[in-house]
């Protein structure tokens, strides 16, 4: 999901002044670190607002910042819908890289700030980016080699970019761009605003209705309420309490199940001739973190030289999470920094102007808890077993596959009386205050709409790496609804911290490309997807499974009527029940990395 401006620069810098002087630095969250690190000032442009034609003649705004040295130069590409000339990452890399000897070049999208045209994610992404790479390789200070970085829409677009195997684009550094899946092994995330066919609310009309605006005029943050926006029925409407202008907020939802839409738009489907060699970075708890790690296998498999770099933190949160932070609840305590700025400087030098090979695994991965940096040739590593807990008598996580008569558990879920979203997957809100990535969930856990599974307290150390998935037996009495589960750390204090979490929309239960309603009592094996980890989890500690029907406003309420739910301002509630027996268990399933 593309990531936004929280405020401008002046409130921004005010902010981070007084957190230096009120809060100590260690307490201050890896998003709020990663912000200081881009306040910097990158001095003007050597040619500014370059107006650059397009294949069908819309020019987009481009600014070039040359370094000291002189001659045929590698240059690195920045195009981003959030101001070129103000946004902190751009600056920040504009910095970094000149003092090296690489060009700059930073590209306001089509239909944003300086350029000409309308904007939307991401149909023309593609195309213009290859307009502009011929522009780069004519120059003078070109030598003809172009690589490409930037965190969710600057890493998005590079993707769109590398679908397009352009002979000049040598080296690409998408961070946090999961964003840019589309029907890649049957995700359809789009943009990260969708989970299991569920609409992430809190992120998608938050970033529309701060960041949407679709012309030059109406570019930049707008100030939102997301508070008074977010319960407004129909879901539809939702952008429009925001802002009177057009975005694309309402073609997202009515278009979910048009393959056609998204695939003009340029999401990956796994098609692509993918040449260009990738860095891939992202974070633990970023909305779209198993998409990267897909998007990355993607590329890897054709061939192309790929690495993954997966941290602590939240979205674009890995400057601000190496070193000592909070991620959320969640302490990150380094033993050695893993040096993000100059093992992407090294990877472009490597591909753009014949440096040495960056020495790193396929996969490097930080290890929550247990503090630690970890090498990998796949995901999961080696050595990582499925682990499956299954929901059993007394809703307990019993490792036993159960052997007694069949269980069932019911909850009702009340798409008018949601069960509130606590942190969790999460981004680009618009809501200063939200929470994100893993916080404690105890807040929530005495509600009868939320059911609970609790292990018994390991008697060793278990260390999580891959994918959590669960596999559930559903029944319910309506045509459609909804199921929201998070797997959480409980401590021996009793304080549950939301590890990850998934949803699945039971229609989609089949896939999006063939959605079906349910029959009323018939009972379903169904499996949600509840992203990746590695975390440690302490001697004495439990793992706890939510199951729930919502989690709002992270994702939209499913009214329960089996209508289109975007046009309805109506909910049912609706009565859920989950099965397990000895020939169809309920489970949890995680990887346990034996060392």
């Amino acid at each position: 999901m593309m990531r936004r401006v929280w405020f401008i620069v002046a409130a921004l810098l005010c902010m981070f002044v007084l957190a230096a002087l009120f809060t100590p630095w260690r307490d201050m969250t890896s998003a709020a670190k990663n912000y200081v690190a881009w306040r910097v000032q990158a001095g003007k442009p050597n040619q500014a607002d370059v107006m650059i034609p397009m294949a069908d003649g819309v020019r987009l705004a481009t600014d070039v910042y040359l370094p000291s040295a002189q001659g045929a130069l590698p240059t690195v590409l920045m195009r981003l819908p959030y101001g070129k000339r103000s946004y902190g990452e751009v600056r920040f890399w504009v910095d970094k890289l000149t003092r090296r000897g690489f060009v700059v070049v930073a590209q306001d999208m089509r239909g944003r700030h300086g350029s000409e045209g309308v904007f939307a994610p991401y149909p023309h992404a593609g195309s213009d980016g290859v307009a502009t790479l011929d522009w780069i390789t004519a120059q003078p200070w070109s030598n003809g080699r172009v690589g490409t970085l930037g965190c969710s829409a600057l890493g998005e677009a590079q993707l769109m970019l590398a679908a397009q195997a352009h002979p000049a684009h040598r080296a690409m550094v998408p961070i946090a761009a999961g964003g840019a899946i589309g029907s890649l092994d049957g995700s359809h995330s789009y943009f990260s605003t969708f989970e299991g066919g569920v609409f992430g609310l809190a992120t998608g009309a938050g970033w529309f209705g701060e960041q949407g605006g679709k012309t030059p005029a109406r570019s930049g943050a707008i100030p939102t309420d997301p508070a008074r926006a977010l319960p407004h029925l129909p879901l539809i409407d939702v952008v429009r309490q925001m802002r009177s202008d057009s975005t694309d907020y309402e073609a997202f939802l009515m278009s979910f199940e048009n393959s056609d839409f998204w695939r003009n738009a340029g999401y990956v489907t796994g098609a692509e001739p993918f040449a260009t060699p990738a860095l891939f970075i992202d974070t633990w708890h970023d909305p779209g973190i198993r998409s990267t790690l897909q998007l990355a296998q993607a590329v890897a498999q054709k061939a192309v030289e790929t690495r993954t770099i997966i941290a602590a933190g939240t979205h674009c949160g890995y400057l601000g999470s190496d070193q000592d932070t909070l991620v959320g609840d969640l302490a990150v305590e380094l033993e050695v920094p893993f040096g993000f700025v100059e093992t992407i400087i090294s990877f472009l030098s490597q591909h753009l102007a014949d440096g040495p090979a960056l020495e790193l695994p396929e996969l490097s991965y930080f290890s929550l808890v247990e503090n630690k940096w970890r090498g990998a040739s796949d995901w999961p590593p080696k050595g990582a077993e499925e682990v499956s807990f299954y929901l059993s008598e007394g809703q307990v996580l019993d490792s036993q596959h159960p052997t007694e008569e069949t269980q069932a558990w019911q909850f009702r879920s009340d798409p008018m009386n949601p069960v509130p979203s606590v942190g969790g997957a999460l981004c680009c809100t618009g809501d200063p205050d939200a929470l994100e990535g893993p916080v404690f969930q105890n807040s929530i856990e005495g509600r009868d709409d939320l059911l609970l599974f609790t292990s018994a307290p390991f008697k060793n150390l278990l260390l999580l790496a891959g994918p959590i998935r669960a596999t559930l037996q559903v029944s319910a009495d309506v045509l459609d609804t909804d199921l929201v589960l998070r797997l959480t750390d409980v401590d021996p204090q009793g304080r549950s911290l939301l590890l990850q979490e998934g949803a699945l929309r039971m229609r989609y239960r089949a896939g999006v490309e063939h959605p079906e309603l349910m029959e009323p009592g018939q009972t379903y094996g169904v499996t949600i997807e509840m992203r990746d980890i590695a975390y440690l989890l302490r001697a004495g500690h439990r793992l706890r499974l939510h199951v729930a029907g919502s989690s709002f406003p992270r994702l939209e309420r499913n009214l329960n009527t089996g209508g289109a739910n975007w046009d309805e301002t109506q909910g049912i509630s609706a009565n859920i029940t989950i099965h397990s027996d000895a020939a169809r268990p309920s489970s949890v399933t995680v990887y346990v990395l034996d060392e």
